[in-house]
């Protein structure tokens, strides 16, 4: 006679910060982890709440039909924020609230996610990563390690190498408090807020530069790793290459128009059975969505032809991504 065993849950804490704009997104994101869950996952999702309707709420609370789950709001305080800069259009004091998750969320180590990206696999791994040594856990930016000029802003006291997207992490809480890194995180943006070009990502990057764990490309796959010029000279290419293809999590815009990123049809069939599904956008035919994007690339570049990275870029990503910004 065969005993029943029981299944032991793993409770996997996720965070997520959000405004009403992105809420839908945050939506989609949160039933694309439910959908990839089994059944030893138990999820308890924080939002970091920055005016979020009733109505969003409502919808985000019925995802746990998908899968169970248990979700608590919890609102920022932005005057704690208020000598920080937020020089770039459209951003707000809020991007410095994932500063402020430690402090908040009495797990002893959480997932911060974005609210634009996908879940195409089962984030257990990632929760299950050891970081018991470190801060926290991410993958490089190798967008900004190309371009930032890290070596200028933050002279050599952080391995380009080493810098990571903010996006996807695995926050190790327990030491963040105890190492008082809100403090640190706070007093580091303030002072140095003409030279942040990200300001909360650089800071995070450089206050945690000796205690950060790289993790697998697969788990922050963005748009730029299929622009493949940006980093085909780098030692880590083949690397790099393999893991885009194995995307976890998946981080990227594909609600706009006209768009012919990868995983971007898959994205949209999440999105056509969420509750949101009336934000799905109405794509031209394909040669006219196609057509438009060629005429609206040459009108910015009008003579790009005469340039010879012109020709390197389109060798390298090919006509979709050449043309459409991913």
């Amino acid at each position: 006679m065969s005993e029943n065993k029981t299944i032991q849950k793993e409770k996997i804490h996720i965070c997520f910060a959000s405004d009403d704009n992105y809420a839908p997104y945050m939506g989609i994101a949160i039933l694309s982890i439910l959908k990839n869950a089994g059944t030893r996952e138990d999820f308890y999702f924080y939002i970091l709440d920055n005016k979020i309707s009733d109505t969003n709420k409502i919808k985000i609370e019925a995802l746990h039909t998908v899968h169970p789950f248990a979700l608590k709001w919890l609102k920022i305080d932005e005057k704690l924020f208020s000598k920080c800069d937020t020089r770039h259009k459209g951003w707000t004091l809020s991007i410095f609230g994932r500063y402020l998750i430690p402090q908040l969320i009495p797990a002893d180590k959480i997932i911060y996610l974005d609210c634009d990206i996908m879940a195409r696999g089962s984030i257990l791994p990632l929760w299950k990563t050891d970081i018991n040594n470190y801060y926290l856990a991410g993958v490089p930016d190798y967008n900004v390690i190309q371009r930032g000029q890290l070596e200028e802003r933050f002279k050599g006291e952080l391995s380009p190498t080493e810098y990571v997207n903010s996006g996807v992490l695995l926050i190790n809480n327990k030491k963040w408090r105890e190492e008082k890194l809100f403090d640190k995180l706070l007093d580091y943006s303030i002072k140095n807020s003409k030279i942040l070009l990200w300001p909360d990502q650089d800071a995070i990057n450089f206050i945690c530069r000796k205690g950060k764990k790289i993790l697998p490309g697969y788990w922050n796959v963005m748009g730029y790793l299929y622009k493949t010029d940006l980093f085909a000279d780098s030692l880590n290419y083949e690397k790099i290459i393999k893991e885009r293809e194995k995307a976890i999590i998946r981080h990227f815009h594909p609600w706009k128009k006209n768009y012919f990123i990868p995983h971007r049809e898959e994205y949209l069939k999440l999105m056509k059975i969420s509750p949101w599904a009336d934000k799905t956008p109405k794509d031209d035919p394909l040669l006219i969505a196609y057509t438009k994007a060629v005429s609206r690339y040459f009108w910015r570049h009008p003579f790009c032809f005469l340039l010879p990275k012109f020709y390197k870029r389109w060798y390298h990503r090919g006509s979709s991504c050449l043309f459409i910004d991913w």
